[in-house]
């Protein structure tokens, strides 16, 4: 199943479990199984952008899947108006699409010009120019390899939000300008969630995550690494690459208010609909813990 950040149809952002377009009504790819879905290799990160490849033998679907490649790497469906995984306005319209549809792009070496660009440890293709890579942000002269361990402290905002996958955004953004993952707001939920720093939600009355274990009780802070790798407050070097780490680059647990809202994890109120979270929390917890005292009791432990 391919994963849709934008409408293809109206280049509208789509939410987390949005079945449909809340601008022009479109049915998303979301938990329908009925659909017949299309496999799409990872080119973005293997470097492909300027080879002229025919992707058709790893494209297993039962229907005629007519595609062209977006500038970001992700293969559309040629009737696509927006790329669905970046957003772009498509460019090839009229006489050129209709001619794509029936041309598919067929590799050939002869195709390949030689030149100076540079291909990143990544696989992305790089102009000569280019100080750093623009999938990855890795510096590309190695001369000035060094300077690398200090990508953690080149800053973009002020007061930036780091997301989970290691990217900077500003502080009004409202998902991830790298993985799409929600920094301010869900859609409805059905009940008060703890967001834990691993990006997971849990219930409320749930005492440890159960994706990596942390203590869902206390706010947990860790640094994050341009890399993505999570590195606890006290270290000064990244654990995966071993890049130097800036103590600013802090992410924390989060508290997911049922109207969505994302908030600090030591908020009272809900800024969002005004609901007192930190009481609902509490009294659920104690309601928790009294249903298993009681369970322990008839069980005889």
């Amino acid at each position: 199943m391919g994963f849709w950040n934008y409408c293809p149809d109206c280049g509208k952002r789509l939410k987390p479990n949005e079945k449909k377009c809340s601008s022009c009504g479109a049915e998303t790819i979301f938990l329908d199984d009925e659909d017949n879905y299309f496999f799409t290799p990872p080119i973005h990160n293997i470097g492909f952008f300027d080879l002229k490849i025919d992707f058709s033998p790893y494209i297993n679907t039962d229907t005629d899947f007519k595609y062209d490649i977006c500038e970001c790497g992700y293969l559309n469906n040629i009737d696509n108006e927006f790329c669905p995984f970046c957003g772009v306005k498509r460019i090839d319209k009229g006489i050129s699409r209709f001619i794509k549809k029936f041309v598919k792009p067929k590799f050939n070496m002869d195709d390949i010009e030689v030149n100076t660009d540079i291909i990143c440890e990544c696989g992305a293709v790089n102009s000569e120019d280019s100080e750093f890579c623009e999938m990855c942000g890795r510096y590309l002269h190695e001369e000035a390899k060094s300077d690398d361990a200090y990508a953690n402290f080149n800053l973009e905002y002020k007061n930036p939000i780091f997301c989970i996958c290691g990217e900077e955004n500003s502080e009004d953004s409202q998902y991830c300008d790298n993985c799409g993952i929600p920094l301010n707001g869900y859609h409805n939920i059905d009940e008060i969630k703890i967001l834990c720093v691993c990006s997971v939600l849990n219930d409320s009355t749930s005492d440890f995550c159960v994706e990596c274990g942390n203590n869902l009780n206390e706010e947990i802070s860790e640094i994050i690494c341009v890399c993505g790798t999570r590195n606890p407050l006290s270290a000064r070097f990244c654990s995966s690459c071993q890049k130097r780490l800036n103590p600013e680059r802090i992410i924390k647990s989060k508290i997911v208010c049922s109207c969505g809202k994302i908030m600090d994890f030591n908020s009272e109120f809900c800024p969002n609909c005004g609901k007192n979270v930190k009481k609902i929390i509490k009294r659920k917890k104690s309601f928790s813990k009294t249903i298993k005292s009681v369970r322990n009791v008839w069980n005889g432990v």
